[in-house]
């Protein structure tokens, strides 16, 4: 039980916590507005942000949000956004940023950099100094989400009502994919860029089939993120498994499961009304 009570244990323990808290309410306006996809492609172009931050002699979390950032402000000059955030334009920036950080990573020496580390994150090597970027990023996007909630919320409602109110919904959808921009570069270190998208529309799919309110499912998406974070931290303590991928495959169990219960709920339902 001691090695339960280790200092590296209880720092990533409470980054998996600290990304919990963020990614509830960031993944239900990514669920409500369909950006999922969005997140993983700058999940994706991340790996060349890595790769340039490095051969900048610059710390990687740099180099990943300026490209996340270079990549929202290109698609916020194009006239539409829904034309900007086509599967197909994400597809192509994903696949070519994936692709080029590769690249760049490759000509760089063997013992800079860490791709299987990029790819799929490392929790549990989770530092002081990851621990304090992750609370104080985390702090800021909540600050901004406490201010700007309703709007987010109505946004994502109906964007033609939220104009017609007289919010700025340009600005406000900027702000939105700036915020996952900078949620990208934070949570790359904890899961990987290949598995961020997975922890922040997983939990929120799966809060989604109980929830009656907007601000319900961002509680229930909090518990099953923190049920799949506790499920991934103990099969890599138990069978040594790599953590991001362990909590990924624990939130879509968790979802298979409410699917099932769900599913069986609603057959009883509909047995009780058959006279």
């Amino acid at each position: 039980m001691t090695e339960w009570l280790d200092d590296f244990l209880l720092r990533s323990i409470a980054a998996g916590l600290i990304m919990v808290t963020i990614a509830a309410p960031m993944g239900c306006l990514m669920v409500w507005q369909r950006l999922a996809f969005l997140s993983d492609t700058l999940g994706h172009a991340a790996v060349l942000g890595v790769g340039l931050g490095l051969m900048l002699e610059l710390l990687p979390i740099f180099g990943v949000l300026a490209v996340a950032l270079l990549i929202v402000f290109s698609l916020s000059r194009v006239s539409s956004f829904n034309s900007a955030l086509s599967e197909t334009t994400l597809a192509i920036i994903s696949h070519t940023g994936l692709a080029g950080g590769i690249l760049v990573v490759g000509m760089l020496p063997s013992q800079t950099v860490n791709l299987e580390g990029i790819l799929f994150g490392d929790l549990l090597a989770t530092t002081r100094g990851d621990l304090l970027t992750l609370l104080l990023t985390t702090a800021l996007l909540l600050v901004v989400l406490l201010r700007h909630w309703r709007a987010f919320v109505a946004l994502s409602v109906s964007r033609e009502i939220a104009q017609a109110e007289g919010m700025a919904v340009r600005k406000l959808q900027f702000l939105m994919y700036a915020m996952i921009a900078l949620l990208v570069a934070v949570m790359m270190k904890v899961m990987g860029v290949l598995l961020i998208a997975a922890m922040l529309v997983i939990p929120t799919t799966s809060a989604r089939l109980f929830s009656r309110s907007p601000e319900q499912m961002v509680a229930l998406s909090a518990c099953y993120g923190i049920a799949a974070l506790a499920g991934g931290i103990s099969g890599s303590y138990r069978f040594d498994w790599q953590t991001g991928p362990a909590i990924v495959v624990s939130a879509t169990a968790l979802l298979l499961l409410t699917l099932a219960i769900t599913r069986i709920a609603g057959a009883r339902s509909e047995g009780k009304r058959v006279p």
